[in-house]
């Protein structure tokens, strides 16, 4: 079903082009991440995907966006409350 429906369409995403691979870049996320199948050898049996990134998006603003999280079973989270522990790090870990 999911190559039948325009799912930029749908959900109003805007496909940017890529430069390594052939699937587009979403212009509305913060991270786009290009793959390229690295081992396909546990798809049948476990229908595990081994990925390798061949280049990696990050957008410059917002500095701190709310972020998707998929739970698992069809369950998303949206990034929640933020809190500031800086004061309990040390420096040079920062």
């Amino acid at each position: 079903m999911g190559d039948i429906i325009d799912k930029f369409e749908k959900f109003g995403l805007t496909p940017v082009p890529s430069s390594e691979v052939a699937a587009p870049l979403i212009h509305e996320c913060y991270a786009n991440f290009e793959c390229r199948l690295y081992d396909g050898r546990q798809i049948a049996k476990h229908g595990l995907f081994i990925w390798e990134v061949v280049r990696a998006h990050v957008a410059t603003s917002p500095k701190l966006p709310e972020t998707v999280h998929y739970r698992g079973e069809g369950r998303f989270m949206v990034s929640g409350r933020a809190i500031n522990l800086r004061r309990k790090f040390k420096p040079q870990n920062l």
